[in-house]
C-alpha cells in the first residue's frame, strides 16, 4: 500500500470517500471489493480521531432492549458476529458483569429477564463461528458467585450478578488499518495527509474534490462521479465546502481513561452513577474505565480526569482509583441526541442532491460495532445512484488479512509501518500501527528505535526527529 497521489489524478474515479475513520475505510473497501474504481482520502491519518477513542468493546446491543429497538439489538448482534469471524486474530469474546442490587423493575427479576430475551434474540450468534471465537450464553449469578468473582464490592443489597458475553477489540488500530489495507487490495487508491478543502462542480452537481497534500501543500484535483462525506466530526465542516447545511446532530466530546494496572481480569465489570453505567474493561495487561461525555463546546483538559474519576469512585469504590493510576485520556467527538444530553444511537446517510448539490452523500455512524453495516448501506446507496452494475457485497464474509499485529523486531516493523501502511509520523507508528503507545508511554528505547528508522526512510533531520517525540509525548499530557 503505497502513498500515490498521482494515482488520486490520473483517474475518475467512480467513488470518492473522504475520511479515513472506520465508518470511511469501510465504505472504501466495500466500494472498491464491488468493483467501483475508488479513492479514500484522509486528512491526517487513519483512523486517529474518533475511532483512536474507543473503549475496545464489541457490543451487541443489550442496552437496545430497554427501548425495546429490536431492528438495532439485532444489527449489532451480527457486525459482533462478524468481527469475530473477519478479524479472529484481534476480536475475542468478553465476559460482562453488572452486580444487581435489589429487586423488581431494576433488580435482578428484570436482569433475569432481560437476559433471557438477550439469548433468545441472538440465537444465531455462532452461526459459523470458530469454537475459541463462541458468544457464550448469558446467566444471573447468585451474590456468593459475585463476591467470588468481583471481590470487595459492597454486600448491602447485593442480589445477584448479570452476567453476559460481547467481545473485545484488542487492537482497535489494527482493525481500521485491516479495512484500509483489505480496500487497497481491493484497488481502491487511499491517501492520509490529504485534506478535503473544497469540492468541484459541474453546475450543480459535485464531480470531485480539491485536496491539500499535507507534505507539499500542493493542491490536487480528485475526480469522482460521487463523493461520500465519511468524516465524522468533521462532516459538517466538508459539507460547508459544499454550501450544504450541516444536519441538526449536536457533537459531544467523549473520553476514556487508561489505566496503568490490570484492575479487573478476565470480564469487564459494569457499575452505575446517576442512572448511568460506566464500565472498567480489562485490555492486555491494563484496563480502560470509561465512557464520560459533554458538549462539544466545553474545554477538554485535566477535568476530564478528574470527573470520571470521581464518577469510578462511587461506581467503582471497591477498585481504589487515583489519578496515579491514569496512563492516558482517549478522546474524540461522537454524534449526540438532538439536547446533547446523551449519545446519539442511530445512524444518518443523506443524499444531497436536495441540497442543490448532486453527486455528494453523507453518512454519520455512531458505533465502531456496526461500522461495517453502515457502510454495507451507504455503498449500496451509492451503487444506485451510479446506476451501473456492481457486484454484491462481501464484506461480511471476506476475513481482513492486514486485521492482526505486524510481526518482526521492532526496527523491522517500524519499516513496514513506513513503506507498506504509510506511516509519516512518529505516533502514526507508536500509537496507530504498531500499538506499542496506546496503553501510556512507551519505553524511552522503543521511542528512539522508531523515530531512528523514521528518520532514515523519510529523511528526517535531528530536529525533525526531536520535533516528532516532543509531539508524541504530548499525547500523554493530561
Amino acid at each position: 500500500m503505497k502513498r500515490d497521489l498521482g494515482a488520486l489524478t490520473d483517474r475518475e474515479h467512480d467513488l470518492l470517500v473522504v475520511g479515513g475513520g472506520i465508518h470511511g475505510a469501510a465504505a472504501a473497501w466495500d466500494a472498491a471489493q464491488r468493483g467501483l474504481r475508488t479513492a479514500l482520502v484522509e486528512a491526517r491519518d487513519f483512523g486517529c480521531a474518533t475511532s483512536w477513542n474507543s473503549l475496545k468493546t464489541i457490543h451487541g446491543g443489550l442496552r437496545y432492549l430497554q427501548g425495546l429497538d429490536l431492528r438495532r439489538m439485532r444489527e449489532s448482534i451480527r457486525e459482533r458476529r462478524t468481527l469475530l469471524r473477519i478479524a479472529p486474530e484481534i476480536v475475542r469474546p468478553l465476559p460482562f458483569l453488572v452486580p444487581v442490587y435489589g429487586h423488581g423493575v431494576k433488580g435482578r427479576e428484570a436482569f433475569s429477564i432481560a437476559l433471557r430475551l438477550n439469548d433468545l434474540l441472538s440465537r444465531d450468534r455462532n452461526e459459523g463461528l470458530d469454537p475459541g471465537r463462541q458468544v457464550a450464553e448469558s446467566r444471573v449469578l447468585s451474590p456468593a458467585e459475585v463476591l467470588g468473582r468481583v471481590p470487595g464490592i459492597p454486600k448491602a443489597g447485593l442480589s445477584g450478578g448479570a452476567l453476559w458475553c460481547d467481545a473485545q477489540v484488542v487492537a482497535g488500530e489494527r482493525l481500521v488499518m485491516g479495512f484500509v489495507r483489505a480496500a487497497a487490495d481491493a484497488g481502491a487508491v487511499v491517501a492520509n495527509d490529504a485534506d478535503v478543502v473544497g469540492f468541484l462542480r459541474d453546475g450543480a452537481r459535485v464531480t470531485g474534490a480539491r485536496v491539500k497534500d499535507g507534505a507539499s501543500g500542493g493542491l490536487l484535483d480528485v475526480r469522482a462521479r460521487l463523493v461520500l462525506n465519511a468524516a465524522g466530526p468533521a462532516t459538517g465542516a466538508v459539507l460547508r465546502l459544499a454550501d450544504v447545511a450541516s444536519p441538526a446532530v449536536p457533537l459531544l466530546r467523549a473520553w476514556n481513561l487508561v489505566l496503568r494496572r490490570p484492575v479487573v481480569a478476565g470480564q469487564a465489570i459494569g457499575g452505575s452513577d446517576a442512572g448511568r453505567y460506566f464500565f472498567l474493561v480489562p485490555w492486555r495487561e491494563a484496563a480502560m474505565l470509561g465512557t464520560a461525555y459533554a458538549p462539544a463546546e466545553t474545554i477538554a483538559g485535566p477535568t476530564d480526569v478528574e470527573s470520571l474519576l470521581g464518577v469510578a469512585a462511587r461506581a467503582f469504590a471497591w477498585a481504589g482509583l487515583a489519578r496515579e493510576d491514569v496512563s492516558l485520556v482517549h478522546r474524540g467527538l461522537v454524534p449526540g441526541d438532538h439536547d446533547a444530553s446523551g449519545l446519539w444511537t442511530r445512524q444518518l446517510l443523506r443524499d444531497h442532491q436536495r441540497d442543490g448539490a448532486a453527486g455528494l452523500l453523507t453518512v454519520l455512524g455512531v458505533k465502531f460495532t456496526t461500522a461495517r453495516a453502515v457502510a454495507q448501506q451507504a455503498i449500496d446507496v451509492a451503487v444506485k445512484r451510479l446506476g451501473r452494475p456492481a457486484a454484491a457485497c462481501r464484506t461480511a464474509e471476506t476475513p481482513l488479512l492486514h486485521a492482526r499485529p505486524l510481526e518482526g523486531s521492532l526496527a523491522e516493523r517500524t519499516r513496514t509501518a513506513v513503506r507498506e501502511e504509510m506511516a509519516r509520523r512518529l505516533s502514526d507508528v507508536m500509537l496507530r500501527r504498531l500499538d506499542l503507545g496506546t496503553a501510556g508511554p512507551p519505553p524511552a528505547a522503543d521511542v528512539e528505535t522508531a523515530a531512528d528508522v523514521l528518520a532514515t526512510e523519510l529523511g528526517w533531520d535531528a530536529s525533525r526527529q526531536a520535533q516528532e517525540t516532543r509531539a508524541l509525548l504530548d499525547t500523554y499530557r493530561p
